[in-house]
């Protein structure tokens, strides 16, 4: 799990980063603390569900933006790997939080779908 907190907090840095935003005014548009966002980016900081939906409306983007994989080939190979190793060395109680987390965002991600099209 560690492995995934840090692929998160490294995506939220880069997005945070591409929109030249201080880990300060992150946290004033998330209503977070700035030290929880600088936590949350270096991976050492457990994050929940709904911090994660705080962070994707700070940035203007979907939470699964924070989550996407990266483009290049080798990097989306080591990415699987990293999670695959993650996840083939957890406990079952931390595949349980795995699934979870993974199980909330897709619900996020269909309800949000749903909302845009109720919008149009």
């Amino acid at each position: 799990m560690e492995d995934v907190k840090k692929l998160i907090g490294v995506r939220i840095r880069q997005l945070r980063k591409e929109r030249k935003l201080s880990q300060e005014e992150l946290g004033y548009k998330s209503d977070l603390h700035y030290t929880h966002i600088g936590a949350i980016e270096r991976g050492e900081k457990n994050w929940s569900i709904d911090t994660l939906v705080k962070v994707a409306k700070g940035l203007k983007v979907t939470v699964n933006d924070l989550l996407v994989l990266p483009s290049k080939p080798d990097e989306i190979k080591n990415m699987k790997k990293t999670i695959v190793a993650a996840v083939n060395g957890s406990s079952p109680e931390a595949l349980k939080i795995f699934f979870d987390v993974v199980s909330g965002i897709n619900s996020i991600e269909t309800n949000l779908i749903i909302q845009k099209k109720q919008k149009k």
